[in-house]
């Protein structure tokens, strides 16, 4: 005789021989034949959309590096290429950046607290190093001029 006890979300089944076992509710009643589709319909989405941030949309390969200093442009080059090391002076004294393998990082600065050093390389569209106390920036751009987002 098979015995049926409520047990929170799970059933507790007693068989003849009396060996007590769970049934799971987890696909059970609560779950119908189309909400499997469904969920995997949304993980597909997400991997999908997540793909997409990582590689990006259009796969800039013209990116650039905009150096200010004080206000004032100060270089623009190609973001891909060879090792290139480059000074740029500022308000309290010369900024030295890194622009190696498709990415740019400030390597000294002649800031106090060295947190544009610490913030490390950069390399997507968008991403900045900002250094207040020597008033530099550097920042990666599309080469394509246009805006990134369009608020409508």
């Amino acid at each position: 005789m098979m015995m049926k006890k409520e047990n929170g979300a799970d059933k507790a089944v007693t068989s003849r021989t009396g060996k007590t076992r769970r049934k799971s509710m987890l696909l059970g009643r609560w779950w119908a034949p189309g909400d499997i589709l469904i969920v995997l319909a949304v993980v597909a989405l997400s991997v999908f959309l997540i793909a997409q941030s990582v590689i990006g949309a259009d796969g800039d390969t013209d990116l650039e590096v905009r150096v200010t200093a004080n206000g004032e442009e100060v270089l623009v080059r190609p973001l891909g290429g060879d090792y290139e090391e480059l000074t740029v002076r500022g308000f309290a004294g010369e900024s030295c950046l890194e622009i190696s393998g498709g990415r740019v990082r400030m390597i000294d600065s002649a800031c106090p607290d060295k947190l544009c050093v610490r913030s490390g390389w950069i390399s997507r569209p968008g991403e900045i190093i900002v250094c207040l106390p020597n008033r530099v920036v550097i920042e990666i751009t599309s080469g394509k001029g246009g805006p990134d987002v369009v608020n409508k």
